[in-house]
């Protein structure tokens, strides 16, 4: 028996994976999420902004984070349209254009937007940290039109916006160093708004002291980030579910890391027996 256990095919471990993995995305089970601190303290800096305030929101992600920052942007412009506030969005990778798009008109949709009113989509623009210092020092000369060519000074929500003063919360979703050598040192240190970022999983270590020093108001970091807000908003969607799944399949894995060693060990106490 202990012998079976040792030599079990990794075609086993392989299926009761996947079974775990697929049952509960298939049956959209949701775990209880308990959020942690940071994400918290993102989710109060919306709470904290009151009807018509400006929030600045950065798409700094391409397609191979899609699973963990989606999710993400999705459950915050939730948060913020739900909280009536006003969305200026902006790209500063090339690949999050068509993501950022997305994202914003299926809100639009669900909370009935007016565009250049409620939210506007400014695009991409090239040029990482100098962008930045652009938008604080004069926000128009930076972005003069928006995607679509309409003038940045003649769309109602940007037509007063002068600087990143003027905003009142600056959110980057990132999945680069956006965050920490761009958006802190030439933004919020410069010229001091709130700021507040969601992140892939592996950065968010790195982002720590940037919170405990009081340049980050708060963060949240990959599928399990993205999660937890979707469960302050109070809608799950997919990284919800994806935590479920991910937590069954490392169950899985761990049981089978228990068993595995357990036999071992009593594979070496048998084993001297046998000899004799």
């Amino acid at each position: 028996m202990i012998q079976k256990l040792l030599d079990i095919d990794r075609r086993i471990i392989f299926v009761l994976v996947f079974v775990a993995v697929a049952v509960p995305l298939l049956a959209g089970m949701v775990m209880p999420i308990t959020p942690t601190k940071e994400v918290q303290a993102a989710y109060d800096e919306i709470e904290k902004r009151a009807a018509g305030d400006v929030v600045l929101v950065s798409f700094s992600y391409g397609a191979s984070t899609v699973p963990e920052m989606q999710p993400m942007a999705r459950a915050i412009l939730r948060h913020a349209f739900r909280r009536e506030l006003k969305i200026v969005a902006i790209c500063l990778w090339p690949e999050a254009t068509g993501l950022a798009q997305e994202v914003l008109e299926d809100m639009a949709a669900e909370f009935e937007l007016q565009y250049g009113v409620d939210y506007t989509f400014m695009g991409y623009k090239p040029g990482n940290f100098s962008v930045i210092l652009n938008m604080g020092q004069d926000f128009h000369s930076a972005f003069p039109q928006d995607n679509w060519g309409a003038k940045a000074d003649e769309l109602e929500l940007t037509r007063p916006l002068r600087s990143l003063k003027d905003f009142d919360l600056v959110f980057d979703l990132a999945a680069g160093d956006s965050i920490e050598f761009w958006w802190i040192p030439y933004g919020q240190e410069k010229f001091g708004f709130p700021f507040a970022a969601g992140c892939t999983a592996v950065m968010a270590p790195d982002l720590y002291p940037f919170l405990d020093s009081g340049q980050l108001n708060g963060l949240l970091g990959g599928l399990a980030g993205a999660a937890e807000y979707e469960t302050l908003v109070n809608h799950p969607g997919t990284a919800s579910k994806g935590m479920s799944a991910q937590s069954f399949a490392h169950l899985i894995i761990v049981a089978f890391v228990i068993i595995g060693n357990a036999a071992y060990f009593v594979s070496r106490r048998t084993r001297p027996e046998q000899r004799s």
